[in-house]
């Protein structure tokens, strides 16, 4: 292993011939804890990387709802697009590490987890703290270094002279920015930390095959049934590979099943490969990495990008915890219907995260074989999905704060360049429920209940300091409520006929 460059007042110090021999920032991550047992230690680390992939999931979504392709020439609203694709490209395929991260968890008998970091945060494993920010070039460089591979070298014998000198110039600006906390050991790349899952993984000393459960393989979230959609296209009669896709437009979700070891160890390598492969859709590949797509989003948003008006005023960390009790570092969403459509937001966010875990219950319920609820429940997620991809794009139009102006004629008119809301993505006060079946249910239908009174709110509200709903938001929010109406009759007939066939206590 190559030895990492270390820099301390001058990250300028990484020079072109560090790039050319493959070094990188890198700080080494902390010990396992002294009376820790290996099994224990690699559940910890698995939990780590569901935060990890549910944290940055979380923030390339907020980064690419900040974008704006509303406005400039066509061109730049093309290339706006292609940025905001090739997020959400990203975004889509941390879902898939996450389930994939689930199956581990099952397989070595662990708890699933789907928690995170609930406000801006440091740990000593996060790539950097938790925080959702709109699109930067800062902000671009962090998420380059996150994905980035240990070893660039092999990215630079792929280019021509004159690109491999704008790479080489692109890491020296990455530097510069993220040097001085990687440095201090507040920072860590994704692939040092699924590195010591896969040296911990593969040792059958530390970890024995008797660890191993493949009794639990059936009941792990499969490509079957979230892969759908996000698969390459076919390729043509006659051909042997798919036709190419502009990059950007197209997620290659990777959710692997595993019964064994080797099973493991394949599956990490791919969920490596996939987020920092250096070679990964610059020469044979279709499918280009989540570090070379930041890459080249940092290298065209640093030259143009940032001179262009395309990025929401949309706020960092925002949440809907009142000015007086927020959290440093945070920004309260102030104006009235905004929080309401924030609260709206956080509800269909938890919403998603509660049908997730019960996915992994309902499997273990009946044999995935047999008709159960755990199909209606999966159309849910995809569902939620939808909904928070909705609710986003019109919290980023929303006035954050009670701003407005007086019009013509005793017209109101708001600022259209003012700062705008955002979704908060704020955790629930907890992701646990109850191991008793119809809890699950329970916890199904508070949301809905809650979900279906704000938006009444939202469609009542007569809020002088807010723009009116449009005829899209009005018609999208009577739609959810019918939808939810029809979903909670649904979940009460599910309660109902389980706590009739419950047998009684003795």
């Amino acid at each position: 292993m190559k030895r990492p460059v270390r820099l301390r007042k001058g990250v300028r110090k990484l020079t072109a011939r560090d790039v050319e021999r493959g070094r990188t920032l890198e700080a080494p991550l902390p010990p396992k804890p002294a009376g820790m047992a290996w099994r224990d230690y690699l559940i910890m680390l698995l939990h780590i990387g569901a935060e990890l992939e549910h944290s940055l999931m979380v923030e390339y979504l907020y980064a690419a709802y900040s974008l704006n392709d509303q406005t400039g020439t066509a061109r730049q609203r093309h290339k706006v697009g292609e940025w905001r694709n090739a997020i959400l490209s990203v975004a889509k395929e941390e879902m898939g590490h996450l389930l994939t991260v689930q199956n581990l968890l099952c397989l070595l008998g662990g708890a699933v987890c789907f928690s995170r970091s609930h406000f801006p945060k440091d740990t000593p494993y996060l790539p950097f703290p938790f925080r959702l920010e709109p699109v930067s070039t800062k902000l671009l460089a962090w998420y380059v270094y996150a994905e980035a591979p240990e070893d660039w070298q092999s990215l630079l014998r792929t280019h021509s002279q004159n690109r491999r000198l704008e790479v080489e110039e692109d890491m020296r600006r990455v530097a510069e920015i993220v040097g001085k906390q990687v440095v201090a050991g507040h920072a860590h790349t994704v692939g040092q930390v699924y590195a010591r899952i896969l040296e911990l993984i593969a040792d059958p000393v530390r970890i024995p095959d008797s660890v191993f459960r493949p009794d639990t393989y059936e009941h792990q979230a499969s490509w079957d049934d979230w892969g759908r959609g996000y698969a390459p296209p076919p390729a043509k009669p006659g051909e042997t590979k798919p036709p190419p896709t502009p990059h950007g437009e197209r997620s290659y979700v990777l959710i692997m099943q595993m019964a064994t070891r080797t099973q493991a160890v394949a599956a990490l390598q791919a969920i490596s490969g996939q987020g920092e492969a250096p070679h990964l859709g610059v020469k044979d590949s279709d499918e280009p990495s989540h570090f070379v797509r930041f890459l080249k989003i940092f290298d065209e948003f640093q030259r143009e990008g940032k001179d262009w008006n395309v990025v929401y005023r949309v706020p960092r960390n925002p949440t809907t915890i009142g000015r007086q009790d927020r959290p440093a570092g945070s920004t309260s969403i102030e104006q009235k219907t905004s929080l309401r459509w924030a609260t709206l937001f956080n509800l269909r966010y938890r919403a998603l995260l509660a049908y997730l875990s019960h996915t992994f219950r309902l499997a273990r319920l009946v044999s995935s074989q047999e008709p159960n609820a755990r199909g209606a429940v999966m159309h849910k997620i995809f569902g939620e999905m939808y909904n928070l991809t909705a609710s986003a794009g019109i919290l980023v139009r929303r006035p954050l704060k009670n701003s407005r102006a007086s019009g013509r004629a005793g017209t109101t008119r708001f600022a259209e360049d003012g700062p705008r809301a955002a979704p908060p993505f704020e955790m629930p006060y907890t992701t646990d429920v109850s191991m008793d079946e119809p809890d699950w249910w329970h916890c199904h239908q508070d949301i809905l209940r809650s979900s279906l009174e704000i938006g009444q709110a939202i469609l009542r509200g007569k809020d002088p300091q807010s723009p009116p709903l449009t005829g899209q938001e009005e018609a999208y929010l009577r739609t959810l409520q019918q939808l939810d109406e029809q979903s909670l009759a649904w979940v009460d007939a599910i309660l109902g006929g389980l706590l009739r066939t419950r047998k009684p206590s003795k």
